[in-house]
């Protein structure tokens, strides 16, 4: 009798094996790769034109999407934040767009990423706790910079992210893309086991932005915010 169950529970395992392996295709084939677009303003060039046409493109298509600034365009242009769609994120990238790493003094590196997020947060009505260091250049100090102005998420870098979890900053996996060099063919074959990011800035031309969303849009993609990738409020406020 025990033989009997024993074979019976091994025919099981072996036909619950065999339907894993044949609905293995099938299940990755309708699994939805997360993509985060990234837009970031980091010159006056073509404003505030420039921000009303990406929250028209993002509007359009009815995507989420997070928005970059330095301090000191938020306070010239607060209008870039004013008509984007719901549920976008906003990020500081210093008051001055600096290069944090060639500032020597602790304080004003502080006062660099405290000026930013105020700036970023009186522009757009919002409590923004997402941070990008303009050039992607970062020293010893910045988890402490963050820290200090209360900022819980740094995209920063192109082949992860880091979030602040349990009194410090972890690193997760990511990969980037430049939205302005994407070939027609990467994007219909984009695929990895980490988020992409595609990353935008005010220097490329709505035209083209809109063509790589509407190729993205025709893929098999989930569109993110860095909160959803995070799984935390990144912009307390009226746009999420």
């Amino acid at each position: 009798m025990r033989i009997k169950y024993a074979s019976i529970i091994a025919t099981a395992i072996v036909l619950s094996f065999g339907v894993l392996i044949i609905l293995s295709p099938l299940i990755n084939a309708t699994k939805q790769q997360p993509v985060l677009l990234s837009f970031e303003i980091n010159n006056e060039n073509n404003l505030p034109q420039w921000c009303d046409g990406v929250s028209s493109i993002l509007k359009k298509y009815d995507i989420s999407a997070t928005i970059f600034a330095p301090g000191d365009i938020a306070s010239s242009y607060p209008g870039c934040f004013k008509n984007l769609p719901h549920g976008v994120d906003i990020g500081s990238e210093t008051f001055h767009y600096v290069d944090l790493t060639n500032i020597t003094d602790y304080e004003e590196q502080i006062n660099e990423v405290v000026s930013g997020k105020k700036s970023i947060d009186n522009a757009a009505g919002v409590n923004s706790k997402l941070f990008k260091a303009p050039y992607g250049k970062t020293d010893q100090n910045i988890y402490s910079l963050l820290t200090k102005a209360g900022i819980l998420a740094d995209l920063s870098y192109v082949d992860h992210y880091n979030k602040y979890y349990n009194g410090q900053f972890i690193k997760f996996d990511l990969d980037t893309y430049n939205g302005s060099s994407l070939a027609a063919d990467l994007l219909h074959s984009l695929h990895s086991p980490n988020p992409i990011l595609i990353k935008f800035d005010s220097s490329d031309s709505l035209n083209s932005i809109d063509d790589v969303i509407s190729h993205l849009k025709a893929q098999r993609v989930q569109f993110l915010t860095v909160s959803e990738i995070t799984g935390l409020n990144l912009t307390d406020g009226g746009l999420n």
